[in-house]
């Protein structure tokens, strides 16, 4: 027998809901002859066998791939034979005589196109708000945006929500716009206009079809008297991509409908959330500790000279350095794509010293903005933002954004390396980048190597060895960012490749015994626990270790409670792996610097954030972390950003000096007696070229630049001595 209804359910990773939802219509056995067709939008088929078995009349469908929403129906309505397609989702729960109420209401009334049933939730009790008017660029900016928060009894808003109080008017009402979750529509009607617009891929598909219908002069109408439960968002969750498919759905709607300056005038109202307005806050303060005087009192130290006059010879000459600035095991090399950066922009400003700390700059308030977007993925918007804000504020991230050296851009490859493998993990990304950020971030500093154990990690989580294409991607991906120390090395004996990995085997060795002078001991261990907690400390409040501690205590009994009452989520299995693989590699070291902790930056935040989370009250929680972003503002804009010694203009007025203390003369610098770094000096002498008196090796007249002087001491014969803020500069003719 020929059905009457065709009810078509799209289908997508919840086999549960769709199977709730057709055993309750077995259940409801509703009159007219009707038939099931299951859309499956699944990537990979998984239910074909189980749903056959199960439900052997449902007719399965098996769409190309994700296809969306409004396409998977149209799919589904092709092979419809019924005079009606009831389109439901998974997410439903069918009550008895509801589609026979719907059915005979369409029979009766020719005008009428569609009609819904009221939507009700577990307990049959309405949902307030469903069904609406026409929606129109003014009705989405009173309805769906702060404003209707600010002002919920707009009248504009009331226009355009159809309101169903709990005792509700059984008679049924015309809507403009029917609930796309579960609406019956006459299949001519449905071919006639071929159906939804497939360029809406989840969201606004019934905002589109309602404009479509009345365009035509159909009538659409919600029945109260026919109910339908549904469990809301249970089929499609509230994440970041689905996020981003609502906002791209919408601007295509009104694009559509009313014009591209219409279309941005709602984006730009409803990009006004709490959360954006939250993270317009955030950028903001990140930007002001990034860039405020921040040419006065940027930090520029020897090795940063060493790295500007590397770039500035790349740019003169043509010469590409292939290695950058020697490591802690000086004969190992850091990789030169800083010195890339830095002569990059140097090059656009005339060599201009403060250049490249813009650079770094707004590489560190990008990675602050990355923070929350890429946490939105983990968290919701609170928890986003709580991440955004510490690494916003925090003293050791702010002064490393202002600090224009090789370690400045690492924590945006950390956060992105995390990102990339937890998108691998979950099929959203191939294999090529963890690999390629991984790789990169070797290059900016070779501590981070351990870091591919994460990624071997990642490959057991995922549990399915990629495919060859994959791989060989993955092998050009590793090559990339080693390649300017390959053709490094092939004039070098391999001491940057081969060296480097013969390097590491050692350092592994000598921590078990291989070498006295490497072997873990009691006071090395403590030296080096003493050194993270110094740097854990500085990131969240540079003078105080007590809510240092404090936090770190909660954070690990708060990680044991959640390990106890269940396993732990992939995000935080990644996240705690990145986190102790660097710590134990930094107890193998024996000895981390400063330069190694920026890799953990995101990852604290993210730890904080996750955190954050999980502790009540949450307004207490919040209105702590605000003071403490405030207090850390405040702090370092009354410190000068601790610069750590004299400042870029303090810097730059001995160099001023000394070029006019020698007119004409040709120079040298010297080092103090007790410096034994060559590059030590090498900031004042770049800052000497720029300013047009560069240094004369060979001569006779030298300056001695102290940056430590003591308060005590006894000039060497014939030698002037001239007193600046922070410096002490002795002449010897």
């Amino acid at each position: 027998m020929k059905p009457q209804v065709s009810i078509v359910i799209v289908h997508y990773q919840n086999r549960r809901l769709l199977y709730r939802c057709l055993d309750s219509l077995k259940q409801a056995r509703p009159q007219p002859a009707f038939e099931t067709i299951v859309v499956d939008n699944d990537e990979t088929p998984t239910i074909e066998k189980a749903l056959k078995r199960k439900f052997p009349r449902v007719k399965y469908v098996k769409s190309p791939g994700n296809v969306g929403y409004a396409a998977g129906n149209n799919l589904g309505a092709k092979l419809a034979r019924g005079k009606y397609l009831f389109i439901l989702n998974p997410d439903t729960r069918l009550l008895p005589g509801t589609l026979e109420a719907l059915v005979r209401f369409l029979r009766s009334k020719p005008k009428a196109a569609a009609a819904a049933p009221l939507l009700v939730d577990a307990k049959l009790k309405p949902y307030p708000l469903q069904g609406t008017s026409q929606l129109t660029p003014l009705k989405a900016i009173f309805s769906l945006t702060l404003l209707n928060r600010l002002w919920p009894k707009n009248p504009v808003a009331q226009q355009y929500w159809e309101n169903w109080p709990a005792e509700t008017d059984p008679a049924p009402r015309q809507v403009e716009v029917v609930p796309g979750s579960a609406f019956l529509i006459k299949t001519s009607v449905f071919k006639q206009l071929k159906g939804f617009d497939e360029n809406f891929f989840l969201y606004f598909e019934e905002s589109d079809l309602g404009q479509r219908l009345k365009a035509k002069g159909y009538r659409l109408f919600i029945l109260p008297q026919a109910k339908l439960v549904h469990y809301w968002q249970g089929s499609t969750p509230q994440t970041a991509p689905t996020r981003a498919i609502f906002a791209a759905s919408r601007r295509y709607y009104f694009n559509k409908h009313f014009g591209i300056f219409s279309m941005w005038l709602v984006e730009l109202a409803t990009g006004l959330t709490p959360a954006n307005l939250g993270l317009f806050f955030i950028l903001a303060l990140a930007a002001w500790l990034r860039f405020f005087h921040l040419p006065e009192l940027m930090m520029f130290i020897g090795d940063q000279g060493r790295d500007y006059l590397a770039a500035r010879d790349m740019v003169l000459t043509g010469s590409i350095p292939l290695v950058g600035i020697d490591s802690s095991v000086p004969w190992l090399k850091q990789g030169p794509f800083f010195i890339w950066l830095t002569a990059l922009a140097l090059k656009l400003t005339n060599f201009n010293p403060v250049a490249p700390a813009i650079v770094t700059a707004t590489l560190g308030v990008l990675t602050v903005y990355l923070t929350y977007r890429l946490a939105r993925y983990w968290f919701k918007a609170s928890a986003a933002l709580a991440a955004s804000l510490v690494l916003a504020t925090s003293p050791l991230s702010v002064i490393h954004s202002r600090m224009p050296y090789h370690t400045s851009p690492i924590p945006l490859i950390s956060l992105l390396f995390i990102f990339s493998l937890y998108f691998w993990v979950k099929n959203k990304l191939p294999l090529f980048w963890p690999v390629l950020l991984w790789a990169a971030l070797v290059q900016f500093e070779l501590t981070t190597a351990p870091l591919i154990l994460v990624l071997v990690l990642g490959a057991y989580l995922k549990r399915r060895l990629p495919e060859k294409r994959q791989l060989l991607l993955a092998a050009a991906a590793f090559l990339l960012p080693w390649l300017p120390k390959i053709i490094y090395d092939f004039s070098h004996q391999f001491s940057q490749t081969l060296g480097f990995a013969a390097w590491l085997g050692y350092r592994f060795l000598s921590f078990f015994g291989y070498s006295q002078r490497h072997t873990v001991s009691p006071a090395s261990l403590r030296q080096v626990t003493l050194t993270i907690f110094n740097y854990w400390q500085k990131f969240i409040l540079w003078d105080s270790p007590g809510l240092a501690l404090a936090l770190v205590l909660i954070l690990v009994l708060v990680l044991a409670k959640r390990f106890r009452l269940k396993p732990l989520s992939l995000k935080l299995k990644l996240l705690l792996a990145f986190i102790l693989v660097n710590l134990v590699a930094f107890y193998f070291h024996g000895a981390p610097s400063e330069a190694y902790f920026p890799v953990l930056f995101p990852a604290w935040a993210l730890a904080l954030a996750w955190l954050t989370d999980k502790i009540k009250p949450k307004a207490l929680v919040y209105s702590l972390l605000l003071a403490l972003a405030f207090y850390n503002s405040w702090y370092l804009a009354s410190r000068r950003f601790i610069p750590r010694g004299p400042t870029l203009s303090q810097r730059i007025e001995v160099t001023k000096f000394i070029a006019l203390n020698a007119p004409g003369q040709s120079f040298k610098l010297k080092n103090p007696s007790y410096i034994g770094f060559a590059s030590y000096l090498d900031n004042y002498r770049y800052l000497l070229w720029w300013l047009g008196s560069p240094e004369d090796p060979a001569a006779d007249l030298t300056y001695q630049i102290d940056e430590a002087p003591a308060e005590t001491f006894s000039p060497a014969r014939g030698a002037t001595v001239f007193h600046f803020e922070n410096i002490q500069v002795l002449k010897y003719e």
